[in-house]
């Protein structure tokens, strides 16, 4: 009878302290999550074009809101995983710090908006398809008379090249260029509100421009065939449609005629005689 006690109270005594080391394991481990550093996500190297509506998309995606993170590698690692989702982004990194989840990125610049299906989309100038938000501080400029497909959300991030998307793209990007050299106090490019290439390579008439731009006011400028084809057309060279095209900007200091002159259209597809460049004179 004493031994069955004995073997009793050892049964007990073992059964306390399995429960004690369950509860000690606990603590350690519930210690553990409170010790564990937390910080904030952080977007280094941000363009200045970036407004609030991206930056909030690119938290959005990355941290599903979460105010806090917690800084461990394994953070690092979603993160990351979550932004090689994001169209905006090219060649995130994510690092995590004593303070703080830091990511960096190339972001795309986007030149040109299209619109679809009811919808809106930006291309970059590497033919990106980007989904839409609020851009105010660049110059972005509608292409209109594309001829595509349905555009769907697996398309976002990848490259839509057309031809006649190419065109416009091209063109867009040598004016921003220009911009940068000679008008960068006042660019060009936001007078601009559209570029129509419904009629590229002539595919509805041979005999009207190919490419045309519209200001913010509807005047024509009349660019017509792509960049490198203007001789296979008769028309005057690219230099010189940008040479005639900023110095009427200079001139006139504006694109927008029609407010003044109704009718009024600017036409860039004559050739040219000793017209010079603005930088030209610099």
């Amino acid at each position: 009878m004493r031994s069955t006690f004995v073997i009793f109270t050892i049964l007990v005594i073992f059964a306390m302290i399995g429960v004690g080391l369950i509860f000690l394991e606990r603590y350690i481990n519930s210690n553990a999550e409170v010790t564990q550093k937390i910080g904030r996500l952080e977007l280094l190297n941000e363009p200045y074009w970036v407004s609030k509506e991206l930056q909030d998309k690119i938290v959005t995606a990355a941290a599903s809101r979460q105010e806090y993170l917690i800084l461990n590698e394994g953070t690092a690692k979603a993160i990351a995983e979550k932004l090689a989702t994001v169209a905006w982004l090219d060649e995130a990194k994510v690092k995590v710090t004593n303070e703080a989840v830091q990511v960096s990125a190339r972001y795309r610049r986007p030149i040109a908006l299209i619109k679809a299906d009811g919808k809106r989309y930006y291309i970059d100038n590497e033919f990106v398809l980007l989904d839409y938000v609020s851009i105010d501080k660049l110059a972005i400029v509608e292409i209109k008379g594309v001829r595509h497909e349905r555009i769907t959300g697996s398309m976002l991030g990848a490259i839509w090249q057309r031809e006649d998307i190419a065109a416009a793209v091209t063109l867009l990007e040598l004016l921003n260029k220009m911009d940068t050299e000679v008008a960068s106090e006042k660019p060009l490019l936001y007078e601009i509100s559209s570029i129509d290439v419904s009629n590229y390579n002539g595919r509805k008439s041979t005999r009207k421009p190919h490419i045309v731009l519209y200001a913010k006011d509807d005047t024509e400028i009349r660019w017509g065939a792509e960049k490198g084809k203007w001789h296979l057309h008769l028309e005057a060279k690219d230099e010189e449609k940008l040479a005639l095209l900023y110095n009427t900007y200079e001139a006139m200091g504006t694109l927008q005629l029609r407010s003044n002159h109704k009718g009024s259209f600017i036409d860039l597809m004559k050739p040219q005689k000793s017209l010079s460049l603005p930088i030209d004179r610099y």
